[in-house]
């Protein structure tokens, strides 16, 4: 079906495309939709199709089109139906269903098609062999009769939605016609949502791209900078007026390396280039240790720590420096949003099959309508209390990324603003047989 677009000479209804048989006037039967007898609408069945296009749209914009060719098949009793959208000079059959299917993503140029005819006139079309006018819709089994309708994106003809028939005995009638015009307005919703995630996906994409550079880029410069400060503080180590300052640099710097070593997961994930290196591991390792990794942060906030783990070993296979991060920031989210002198507690212990992680606080507590929206990346419910900490609303994007990564899940529970918060995450029990290794 495929072919290349050439210059468009005019067509008319007196005058036969070059090569064809009989003029647009000899195929031309239109009013043969007033004239026919309408079968019944089948209501019930057009609402299910219509509550499944609807689906379609909102959960898979991208294969909507090709769904609504496959509900036109079916409603129309047609033996093929498709969409073709006008792309410069060319129809690009971007949905077909049924007989012809396989001519799906094939071209045809606009002069050549009926569909230019039904763009330019901006109304129904019904013809009948349409072949003998355009040649280029000569096929085994022949198009005996086409109805086709425009559909509009602000107010300009984008494309066209059309059924064929194969068949002598089988006729287009009114009916046909208000069904197709029906899914004409799905065509025209569904493209624009389409195009719409289309463009959000680029846009995410060259964001995700330039997040991942950037990051790159700074790096390096900055881990000269830490290794300069932790040098500077053994050479300042006597001098307490310099040793403060070079102690801020030295936070800070490692501040941001942890934001940006942040980014960088964020775009992994979102890639799907982030690797889990799971293995055997006691969980209670995992968390005392990122427990004492963020104890300093801890004291100076004059925060009451409480860490309940347990006799027992508690196995799991998990990658177990991304596990410790899923801690280390639900921590950092305690410390940062509980005041001076508040509670912290980190919990495990185990529910059937699987292992329960939580980290509680008596902080500033979570409105019941952001329980969700703060796991989005970029996202902070509170400027942070702590101007030190810093903070690019990444860590609990993280937090539920890294969890699901390992077949768990994330969740918070707070009673509103001022009552505190519960992180739990949730993670299936190890089922391999793989020894214990010891944590690194």
């Amino acid at each position: 079906m495929s072919s290349q677009p050439h210059a468009k000479p005019a067509i008319s209804s007196d005058a036969a495309i070059g090569g064809a048989t009989a003029t647009l006037a000899d195929v031309y039967i239109v009013g043969a939709l007033l004239t026919r007898p309408t079968r019944q609408p089948d209501y019930e069945r057009g609402h299910h199709a219509f509550v499944a296009l609807s689906a379609e749209m909102a959960e898979h914009p991208r294969n909507m089109l090709q769904k609504l060719a496959e509900v036109a098949v079916e409603l129309c009793g047609a033996n093929t139906a498709g969409i073709s959208l006008l792309d410069g000079d060319v129809f690009r059959w971007e949905a077909v269903a049924g007989v012809c299917a396989s001519a799906r993503g094939g071209t045809m140029p606009r002069d050549a098609s009926p569909c230019g005819v039904c763009i330019d006139r901006n109304s129904t079309q019904l013809m009948h062999m349409a072949e003998r006018c355009f040649p280029a819709l000569k096929s085994d089994p022949p198009f005996v009769e086409s109805l086709l309708i425009p559909f509009h994106a602000h107010g300009k003809a984008i494309g066209t939605v059309w059924v064929v028939s194969h068949e002598a005995g089988r006729t287009f009638d009114a009916e046909d016609e208000r069904t197709l015009s029906a899914l004409s307005k799905f065509a025209a919703a569904g493209w624009q949502a389409w195009r719409a995630s289309e463009a959000v996906t680029e846009h995410n994409r060259r964001q995700d791209d330039f997040i991942a550079t950037l990051s790159h880029e700074l790096r390096n410069p900055l881990a000269a900078i830490v290794a300069a400060g932790s040098l500077l503080q053994h050479y300042v180590a006597g001098d307490s007026r310099a040793m403060r300052p070079t102690q801020v640099v030295v936070r800070q710097s490692k501040l941001v390396s942890r934001l940006i070593e942040d980014l960088l997961d964020i775009t992994r994930i979102d890639s799907g280039k982030l690797q889990l290196e799971k293995r055997t591991v006691d969980l209670r390792a995992v968390i005392s240790e990122t427990v004492e990794s963020r104890r300093a942060q801890i004291e100076r906030r004059r925060h009451s720590l409480s860490v309940e783990l347990g006799a027992a070993p508690v196995l799991v296979d998990v990658d177990p420096i991304r596990l410790a991060l899923v801690v280390s920031n639900l921590m950092d989210n305690a410390s940062k949003y509980t005041p001076e002198n508040g509670r912290i507690s980190v919990a495990l212990s185990t529910e059937a099959d699987e292992v329960v992680v939580a980290v509680s606080d008596n902080g500033v507590g979570i409105p019941a309508d952001r329980t969700e929206s703060i796991f989005q990346a970029f996202t902070q419910l509170h400027e942070s209390r702590d101007s030190s900490a810093g903070g690019l609303g990444l860590g609990l994007a993280l937090v539920r990324s890294l969890t699901a990564l390992h077949g768990g899940t994330v969740n918070v529970a707070s009673a509103g603003l001022g009552q505190g918060s519960c992180f739990t995450v949730r993670l299936p029990v190890r089922r391999s047989s793989a020894p214990l290794q010891a944590n690194a």
